[in-house]
């Protein structure tokens, strides 16, 4: 006997009874949804209602399993043609119900990708595959839903930033970048979770806990030694601590903070400039740095060379914000 044929049905261990295996995707006799079927998380990051039911032929008790899964892929706010993957998500879970019939809810998490239902009755296995998407909220909906956070002063600067309130492209997939940036936030460490991605209110969640964290160690650091600060201080400092590393030196001839000295930006990107204590940036304006590097920008870490010295900086992200 041919070893595939040998193997393409698998019966139970009940003496008389067997398990037909249907294993292909969206097979078997199923009432809805309709087959490839796309649904939408909405504009208030709720889960669409998405009814699975199987015809009365098959005999209970049914053996539940779904199955969601997306390949995180980058374009940036471009709206380009997506990269190639740079995360994988998956989640699944399975319960056993006398019902025909479950409406889906993926233990109330709001996530999409790709869902795959699996039905197991006494005779058959029957499978289903549709598609979650996402739908965007408006700026006020969002700027509604921070108005009810404590401590949140200024967080929408990072909003209009990052993404431009943005969190799902014209696809139906969360806002994605090469460096692992998710969402209407763009959080990238901690990493988010799966939910993180997919709601945009969880995604902000993930954000102002981000945003609180970097506030505290701003607020710390301006105010080591019982040194003072402005608000406008500890707002730049907290900015640049979002993107990475401190915006202030301490001036002991003055007694005050200070901006970094040796950072030039380049005013015409949200967070790059150069080191201007190195010896090929030394002597040059922004002008000539710019003409120099700016074709290995989209290069990213990989265009940073030793003739072309130049970084992603939180002091120019912070004055980029600022200065706007």
């Amino acid at each position: 006997m041919n070893k595939s044929k040998r193997n393409a049905s698998t019966t139970n261990q009940e003496d008389g009874s067997l398990v037909k295996i249907i294993s292909s995707a969206n097979s078997g006799n199923w009432v809805s949804p309709a087959t490839n079927s796309v649904f939408f998380i909405d504009e208030s990051a709720a889960f669409p209602e998405i009814s699975f039911e199987i015809s009365d032929e098959y005999q209970p008790p049914y053996r539940w399993t779904w199955t969601i899964a997306w390949e995180a892929k980058p374009s940036g706010l471009s709206e380009k043609p997506r990269g190639k993957t740079v995360k994988k998500f998956t989640l699944s879970d399975s319960f056993t119900s006398t019902n025909r019939a479950w409406t889906a809810d993926l233990s109330g998490l709001v996530v999409g990708g790709e869902l795959t239902v699996t039905v197991t009755s006494k005779t058959e296995k029957l499978s289903k595959k549709v598609v979650i998407k996402g739908k965007n909220p408006t700026k006020t909906a969002v700027n509604k839903y921070l108005s009810e956070m404590t401590d949140v002063k200024g967080f929408e600067a990072y909003l209009e930033q990052e993404s431009q309130y943005k969190h799902f492209l014209s696809d139906g997939e969360p806002l994605v970048t090469f460096d692992k940036g998710f969402g209407i936030t763009q959080v990238t460490n901690p990493s988010p979770s799966y939910q993180q991605i997919w709601s945009w209110k969880e995604n902000i969640n993930a954000g102002i806990n981000l945003f609180k964290q970097k506030q505290k160690e701003a607020r710390a650091f301006l105010g080591s030694r019982n040194r003072s600060f402005t608000e406008d201080q500890l707002e730049r400092e907290t900015l640049s601590r979002w993107n990475g590393g401190s915006y202030h030196v301490w001036n002991s001839e003055t007694q005050s903070w200070q901006r970094k000295k040796d950072i030039l930006c380049d005013s015409q990107t949200g967070n790059i400039g150069w080191p201007m204590n190195d010896d090929k940036n030394i002597g040059k304006s922004e002008s000539d740095l710019r003409k120099r590097d700016v074709e290995n920008y989209p290069k990213g870490t990989s265009g940073q060379t030793e003739e072309n010295v130049w970084i992603y900086t939180g002091v120019c992200y912070a004055d980029h914000i600022k200065n706007r």
